[in-house]
């Protein structure tokens, strides 16, 4: 089933019944909806009353329609300026960080309005909304989401009500200091998956996403797959995954 909005693989809950959450999971660079739908297809044993959009990256990788990425990278970016504080970063490592900030913060617009836009179209809030991102997807994910409150909702007394929850898979935030200078205030639950040797996004980009999370007030649960590189999720991260994702299918049961 293709979704009109951002070429999307659906899947719905099984007998096609009502449902009653909403997931998003965006994938990592090289990927598309079609090739991670395996990954949906296992969410939904433990979440069985949500409906999974799984979008197309944004932009073609060097033209390959199959390949999609949600933004580009900076030529000659290097992966370990991820671990470094903004006011530890030289002038080049910021310059490059900043320009991928830019091109994020472009995906991340367009992307949080096709999450509305399923939100309205579902008649689901923001409490049954769960967001998943592996890698670039994760990044994407975590950085928009300790941002902003574009996707909470706001209760009839006028306090934010938060996403029912995102998990972030092997991923890190691109700008440190934005979420430092205005953190979100409705505060979902952040859970992190990450190998312990990663270097694609490397672990200790991790560790400093999850410190500065924590100084601004977040909630977050962590699981360090240990041992493990970038490609870990795939197969020795799946049940540990699926058993963190549970507790919010389980709302539903």
């Amino acid at each position: 089933m293709q979704d009109p909005l951002l070429n999307s693989t659906v899947i719905m809950p099984e007998d096609n019944r009502q449902p009653k959450q909403l997931v998003i999971y965006l994938h990592g660079m090289g990927g598309t909806g079609q090739t991670n739908a395996w990954f949906a297809e296992e969410l939904q044993k433990v979440m069985p009353n949500a409906v999974f959009y799984i979008p197309d990256g944004l932009e073609a990788m060097n033209g390959n329609e199959e390949a999609r990425q949600w933004f580009a990278i900076p030529e000659n970016f290097k992966d370990v300026w991820f671990t470094i504080p903004p006011d530890r970063q030289g002038k080049k490592a910021h310059k490059k960080m900043m320009q991928m900030y830019q091109w994020y913060n472009t995906a991340a617009l367009k992307v949080i309005q096709f999450i509305r836009n399923r939100m309205d179209f579902h008649k689901i809030g923001a409490a049954d909304t769960y967001i998943f991102g592996v890698s670039q997807g994760a990044m994407l994910a975590v950085q928009m989401i300790a941002e902003s409150d574009l996707l909470a909702d706001i209760s009839a007394q006028g306090s934010l009500i938060p996403l029912g929850g995102v998990m972030i898979i092997a991923g890190c935030l691109i700008n440190v200091a934005e979420v430092e200078a205005h953190p979100s205030n409705s505060r979902p639950e952040f859970i992190f998956v990450h190998g312990s040797e990663d270097t694609t996004v490397p672990f200790r980009g991790y560790l400093l996403t999850d410190k500065t999370l924590f100084k601004c007030g977040q909630k977050t649960v962590s699981k360090v797959i240990w041992g493990k590189d970038h490609t870990f999720f795939e197969k020795e991260a799946l049940p540990e995954i699926l058993r963190l994702a549970k507790p919010w299918g389980d709302r539903y049961l």
